[in-house]
Order: C-alpha cells, then structure tokens, then sequence
C-alpha cells in the first residue's frame, strides 16, 4: 500500500446512483486559505473508501457491526475511513444510556440514505448503491467496499488542520484537484470524529458500562452536504478553509479528527476521503 503525506486525501471514482432528495447546501461561511500546500504528485495518489456505520448505544446486535469494521479496517487500513453515526430508535439516550451521541447531521443522513428499512447496525458504503440498496447489513460491507474500492481515481484533497490546544480554536484547510479530466460538479464536506469514548453499550444481553465507541459522529463543519465548489483558483484546484471553536462541546480534542469528503454534487456519491487528527 502507498504511502504519502498525512494531510494528503486521495481519489475515488463516479459511478452513477440515484440521486439523493433534500437540501444539499448550506450558506459558506468559509474562511480565508492562508496555508502552503505541498506539492501535489499524482502517482503518490491512491483511493480511499468511505463507510458510514449507523448504530446506537442500545442496539444489541451493534458491537457485531463495531467488530466486522474494525476487521475490515485492520484488512484495508487507511484506504478505509469510518464514520459512527449514532441515529434511529436505539440511540437515544435513557438513565442507564446516558451519553447522546444523536447529531442533526447524522440524523438527516439516517433519513436520507433509508437505514430504517434495515435498521441499525447498518452501513453506507461510499453514499453509493449496493445490490439496489443504500443501507447494508454485516454481510454485505465487504464486497461494497471492495467494489467501491476498484472505482478509478478522479480527484485528489489535501487537508492541513491547524488547532489551538489553548483556546481549542480549529481550523481546517482543504486544497482539492481533479484528476484524470473529470468535469462533473463537486462538493466537499468536512466533518468531525471522536474516538475512544468510554460509555456504556448493549451487546447482546449484557451492557458493557465502560466500552469504547470510536469514530464517533460529532457534526458537520460545513453543512450535512458541505459546500459547491465552483470558483476554481488559476491553477485549476479549489481551496477552502473553515474554522470551529470546540471550547464548549466537551469533546477530548487529542481524540478528534476532521474527515472531509469530497463528493458528486448531483448524486452524493463519495468522490473522496480522508481523516485528519486535530493536531
């Protein structure tokens, strides 16, 4: 497997699904890019993968989900990005479950992308289709992902963060470039993760008081959807910067990355993806 730059983020592919219903943008409260970015070598550039977990703290079945990741995260390594998103029935918090993992973010995607109809745990590979479906039971992760993963490069993101651990002021830097003549309308997303969260968890009959969640959906920076990139820079690649203060969230910052995903404006489908730690 290559390896480059940590602050690299690397290429995926489109292939055509249905499109997603809903708002797709929020207002751009992007701040000025004021970060040098490495150059950019397009043979060190390789895919990565996106699945998006949807499980909850009382969903007994869960931890199934939690440890075929963590397998399939140990076969694939960093081609394989996660995001926990806690939503549907189970993840509400009660007396004995009493952290809230639940985001409006994580919600609106629960909705969108149908895990209902299977219920949680479940997975959404690449926000692309599987054997006509969204959403996607245990059985089904491994080959999603090893069919997204055969999709050919278009895109290449550079990510840079930069935090304050005083005033825990983030700031996240993006540079993305199109790769291999592609010309469809992109978006990017920036999200943030949280690992090794102690809380308890249903699995099976028992609950475990002090298991340890990871990559735990904390919200978006920018938007459920992120933002259009359309106003290229001379050189042909878009910049964007957005800043987040996580003085008041509670969150174990030395814990937290920025996922940012880069996607097919029209479809959603994952064009790219790639995990930053905060510092």
């Amino acid at each position: 497997m290559k390896k480059i730059f940590a602050a690299l983020l690397i290429i995926a592919a489109f292939t055509a699904c249905d499109k997603i219903e809903g708002p797709y943008l929020t207002p751009d409260n992007s701040v000025s890019t004021d970060i040098v970015f490495p150059e950019l070598n397009p043979n060190d550039v390789y895919r990565k993968v996106l699945i998006e977990e949807y499980t909850g703290h009382r969903c007994t079945n869960c931890p199934d989900g939690h440890r075929e990741l963590e397998n399939l995260q140990g076969r694939y390594g960093d081609t394989l990005i996660a995001i926990g998103i806690h939503a549907g029935t189970f993840s509400a918090p009660t007396s004995t479950f009493p952290n809230d993992f639940r985001t409006e973010d994580g919600a609106t995607l629960y909705t969108d992308y149908q895990v209902a109809t299977i219920g949680t745990p479940a997975g959404v590979v690449g926000r692309a289709q599987y054997n006509n479906a969204y959403a996607l039971n245990i059985s089904s992760w491994q080959q999603a992902i090893g069919n997204n993963m055969q999709q050919p490069c278009v895109a290449a993101v550079q990510v840079i963060n930069v935090f304050d651990p005083n005033s825990k002021m983030l700031t996240a830097h993006t540079k993305t470039t199109l790769l291999n003549g592609y010309n469809e309308e992109v978006q990017i997303a920036l999200y943030i993760i949280e690992d090794d969260i102690i809380g308890p968890q249903k699995d099976g009959e028992t609950t475990i008081s002090d298991y340890v969640h990871k990559h735990v959906f904390r919200g978006s920076m920018n938007g459920t959807y992120g933002v259009a990139l359309n106003a290229p820079e001379e050189d042909g690649t878009f910049l964007k910067s957005y800043s987040m203060d996580c003085s008041q969230n509670g969150w174990n910052c030395a814990n937290c990355s920025v996922v940012a995903v880069l996607m097919n404006a029209a479809t959603h489908e994952v064009l790219q993806v790639e995990q930053v730690p905060f510092f």
